[in-house]
């Protein structure tokens, strides 16, 4: 362990002084140490080399996601330590940071390679790319969006609806969840296709193999609508656009405390308070 990159949400309480505590006590065990605060976009924000062994990112799921579209093209693994509310992605948030930094300095992690998501339309050379999901949805003045749904060049169905949610496994608690679709475990290469309010009952969530190939053809000739990769950017697309979705190249690498070492359905349960006893 030589390098470590803390990227920290400056609106969150405490993550600010806790990335400087942090930062302190991984340089006391001789780790050349970097902290710098998030920044409301996913273009490169010019910080990482390629040479870091770990990135820390301090703050909610959302930070999480941010960051990740940083490390994916270096393949530096990415832990985060929750700030936020629910916290799938981010964990750890009530480890101390001089814990934290002997377990990071000591490499008492483990790496879990995730599928990562890519998107593209027929009229743009921007490639977007999610770790939880990329959802189209109907621009405001739009009564419903009307889209057909191709799996290898197959028509499968042509959906009416506020939008559609592509998600991978990571994702699938996030907004998939939400519009009605499954929890699936992280190690299953699938993909899953999620309508949001259909206007058919025969409309239901869909899961893909990831080596398939998603399309989305906009139907409406009058009505542009929009893309948006992990709750971030905002795209607005023109009428009739098609949106090509895939597996990416890369992975992103999570890192995992072994010291915790929490299964995934330990965590599910937990977080979604499976189980639970209301008294």
């Amino acid at each position: 362990m030589t390098k470590v990159i803390i990227f920290y949400n400056p609106r969150k309480e405490n993550a600010p002084s806790k990335a400087q505590a942090l930062a302190e006590a991984l340089k006391n065990r001789g780790i050349n140490v970097l902290s710098k605060k998030t920044e409301d976009n996913t273009k490169d924000w010019g910080v990482l080399k390629g040479d870091e062994s770990l990135v820390v990112v301090l703050g909610g799921d959302g930070t999480f996601l941010l960051t990740s579209n940083q490390v994916l093209h270096y393949e530096i693994p990415l832990l985060g330590v929750n700030f936020g509310h629910l916290g799938f992605l981010s964990e750890y948030g009530d480890i101390s940071m001089q814990d934290l930094a002997d377990e990071i300095a000591d490499a008492n992690y483990s790496i879990e390679s995730r599928t990562v998501l890519k998107a593209q339309m027929n009229n743009s050379s921007e490639i977007y790319y999610a770790l939880n999901d990329i959802a189209v949805n109907r621009s405001l003045t739009a009564n419903l969006l009307h889209i057909d749904l191709y799996i290898d060049n197959h028509l499968l169905h042509s959906f009416r609806s506020d939008g559609i949610v592509i998600s991978t496994p990571t994702g699938s608690t996030a907004y998939a969840l939400s519009a009605g679709g499954a929890v699936m475990d992280p190690n299953i290469r699938a993909f899953q296709i999620v309508p949001i309010a259909a206007h058919s009952l025969n409309s239901r969530p869909q899961v893909v193999s990831d080596e398939q190939v998603i399309k989305l053809v906009a139907k409406d000739t009058n009505k542009n609508f929009y893309l948006q990769a992990d709750g971030h950017n905002l795209v607005e697309c023109q009428p009739e656009t098609h949106i090509t979705l895939s597996k990416a190249e890369k992975y992103l690498k999570l890192a995992k405390l072994n010291k915790t070492n929490k299964s995934f359905y330990q965590i599910l349960r937990d977080k979604m308070k499976w189980g639970a006893i209301n008294n």
